[in-house]
């Protein structure tokens, strides 16, 4: 039975990959020689020439292609394949396509879609003719079979690495934040200059802030026209896109002239906009966006020009899953309808990554088509997608080939994109790299359970990744890369590199289970050797550039290894409670119900809070374990972690209950010195005499900072006061 639905999926996605192929639904594409001519109009034959260049060059033959100026002939010689090219900026759709067997016409109405279309067809004629040779460049998503076809999305910007790179997102056919846009973000401090004039800066309960601009000012307005002239122009030969937004505050001017326009002291809306109606009509090749977000989420009372848009961001809807009902999705749709009748040009912000950790395989394109879908249906003309950005993250290259795709036609089929892109850039290797990646789609896919932006491993096995699945993959690319050549091997061993990462990450969740990081013996953990081979191998990340860091922010590698070496040195961990079941008795937060983490043997990595720390912020933390095999125990050793920018603090106090009765009438004091390091451990050991006692209770008191959460690594037993 499994053998016939194997051999029935293969049949399936077989037939998709001829469909998607540039012979299906088209002439074939296959010529002796290629005549290449265009439409007597600069434009056209500026592109007819780029095709013929670029097209001459992958090919040793050097009398198989030929440009021809002028009319093409009425009666094409036998053999010959025509090819023209016109751009034509009236026309209706992005491209049109009419084929027939000696003659392939392109119409494209902007330049980028030309370029985009002379790779799509250098790869087509490669596949059919294989004089050609493009192993250069992603391969094609279109089958150039007559007829016309507008994109889905305007703006598509898939934010991986490989999209980053200078002369790839114009061949992908997307657009990226470092060509596309003139300022970005919250980056109007870095433009706007102090010349001396206060009134560029917000009026807040009648002083100056500078913390914020006053968007009805003159001299910003100047600012803003002086950079967007210097650096770009207001000639049409480049549209580029203009972010103007508040600095990321609730801050709003309410000068008169914003009082005057419409501001309130929780809505910057009107004076926003308002400078963008008044850029947008000194530029207008130009286009000007701001964001639906915090003092801008109000809309607008008038229409926006038509050289102006809105981003909405999709932080708050959840990840990798069909958006339908969900109250968010509904909220957000309402949102989006409320700005739908200020401006057609509506901009998402979405999100493709785990920012706490980019290095372990994360599946996105699934989930990612459903999502596009539905923004789709609702009217949404843009889209930047944010993943890994400038970082590293295994299968970035597959997610920006597919993800792009998806942007231009939300029905593609992603598992034959995904098995024929590395069809092509893993000749060698490609069905072990596609088989485990469409399995970790596909598995996740039918769960329909959101992943967490922002989580660590124990999070990603329970929705993404499978540990035993992964070590198959990870142990079989190992055993491939020796036999691989070229560029291929060295991709393999940047993947290989990566995924030492998740590796070493799924032994330390593990401990001393079977993919585990060490050995029980008794009331110690034993660090296996094996793990100095891990290590090594992720210490290869020196090697690339844009593997520095795991995760969008205090991140470092090296830093994350530093931990490692502090486990294997002196390599062992003891602790009389180790393995012994702690009761939560106080509110628990979410996914720390249980308390498994406070006597795994595991120690905390410092560097992260995912990294063997049980959390507490809801509540005080109250814990009972018993004390039976504890008799002869001296001290208590806690360690809490101080990391001030997430609000983790060590506590205000500890109490220590034998038996239902407090040791002592006073907290055990807490105090301890400030750190400059941005995360460092805070330890204390408690005397103790357990003799005859049945169980123990510690009460940990919260600081009063809000927020404040507790981070506890171990409750440590031993008979001596040392670790």
């Amino acid at each position: 039975m499994w053998h016939s639905e194997y051999y029935l999926k293969t049949i399936i996605i077989t037939i998709w990959l001829l469909m998607i192929s540039c012979s299906a639904g088209s002439p074939g594409m296959k010529g002796e020689k290629y005549l290449i001519t265009a439409e007597e109009d600069a434009e056209s034959e500026r592109w007819a020439a780029y095709l013929f260049h670029h097209l001459s060059k992958r090919t040793e033959e050097i009398n198989s292609v030929e440009l021809h100026k002028g009319v093409p002939p009425r009666k094409m010689p036998k053999g010959v394949k025509n090819i023209h090219f016109e751009v034509a900026p009236d026309l209706k759709n992005d491209y049109c396509i009419e084929h027939t067997s000696k003659r392939l016409h392109i119409r494209v109405r902007k330049r980028n879609t030309a370029l985009w279309l002379v790779y799509q067809l250098m790869d087509c004629i490669s596949i059919d003719d294989h004089r050609f040779v493009t192993d250069d460049f992603s391969p094609g998503v279109i089958d150039f079979s007559t007829g016309c076809k507008d994109f889905d999305f305007n703006y598509r910007e898939p934010f991986f690495a490989a999209n980053l790179q200078p002369e790839y997102a114009p061949v992908l056919g997307t657009n990226c934040v470092d060509t596309d846009w003139g300022t970005w973000g919250h980056s109007l401090p870095k433009i706007v200059e102090d010349r001396g004039d206060e009134k560029i800066y917000a009026l807040v309960e009648g002083e100056r802030n500078k913390e914020q601009f006053c968007f009805a000012s003159p001299g910003l307005f100047e600012q803003l026209k002086e950079y967007i002239i210097d650096y770009f122009g207001d000639e049409d030969e480049q549209s580029i896109r203009f972010m103007i937004m508040p600095n990321d505050n609730d801050l709003v001017c309410t000068c008169p002239d914003c009082i005057q326009l419409g501001n309130t002291k929780n809505n910057a809306t009107p004076a926003v906009h308002d400078l963008i109606r008044r850029l947008a009509e000194r530029f207008p090749n130009h286009q000007f966006f701001t964001t639906a977000y915090r003092t801008t989420a109000t809309p607008p009372a008038y229409q926006l020009p038509e050289n102006s848009g809105v981003f909405f961001s999709t932080i708050d809807l959840p990840k990798g899953v069909t958006l339908d009902r969900q109250s968010k999705v509904k909220t957000f749709v309402g949102q989006i309808h409320g700005w739908r009748y200020k401006t057609p040009d509506i901009y998402l912000w979405d999100y493709a990554a785990n920012f706490d950790d980019y290095l372990t395989p994360i599946p996105i394109l699934l989930s990612l088509q459903a999502q596009l879908q539905f923004f789709k249906r609702q009217g949404v003309r843009g889209l930047f997608l944010n993943g890994s950005g400038y970082d590293y993250s295994p299968f970035d290259d597959v997610k920006t080939f597919v993800a792009g795709a998806l942007m231009m036609d939300v029905d593609v089929n992603v598992e034959a994109l995904i098995k024929r892109y590395h069809q092509k850039m893993y000749p060698r290797n490609h069905e072990l790299i596609s088989n485990y990646y469409i399995s970790l789609e596909k598995r996740f896919f039918d769960k329909n359970r959101p992943y967490n932006m922002y989580g660590g491993m124990r999070d990603n096995v329970k929705t993404y990744l499978d540990m035993d699945e992964f070590i198959r993959f990870y142990e079989a690319l190992g055993n491939v890369i020796p036999a691989t050549t070229g560029e291929e091997r060295e991709k393999l061993e940047k993947l290989y590199t990566a995924l030492a990462f998740t590796r070493l990450q799924i032994a330390y969740i593990q401990g001393d289970r079977e993919w585990g990081y060490a050995r029980k013996e008794n009331t110690m953990m034993r660090v296996k050797p094996e793990i100095t081979l891990l290590i090594e191998e992720l210490r290869q990340f020196a090697n690339y550039e844009d593997m520095q860091n795991y995760k969008e922010s205090g991140g470092s590698l090296s830093e994350y290894i530093g931990q490692w070496e502090q486990l294997l040195n002196p390599g062992e961990y003891e602790n009389a409670l180790l393995g012994i079941p702690v009761e939560v008795l106080s509110n628990a937060d979410e996914g720390f119900e249980t308390a498994g983490l406070l006597t795994n043997g595991t120690p905390g990595f410092l560097q992260d809070y995912h990294h063997g720390w049980y959390s507490s912020g809801t509540d005080d933390l109250h814990i009972r374990f018993p004390a039976y095999t504890l008799q002869t125990a001296k001290f208590i050793r806690l360690r809490f972690l101080h990391m001030q920018r997430h609000g983790i603090y060590p506590p205000a106090g500890i109490e220590l209950i034998v038996d239902g009765r407090p040791v002592t009438d006073q907290r055990i004091d807490t105090s301890y010195e400030e750190d400059e390091k941005e995360s460092y451990g805070v330890s204390y050991s408690l005397p103790v005499n357990l003799n005859g006692a049945r169980s123990i209770e510690l009460k940990i008191i919260r600081r009063k900072e809000s927020p404040s959460i507790l981070a506890l690594d171990e409750i440590q037993v031993l008979n001596h006061n040392s670790r």
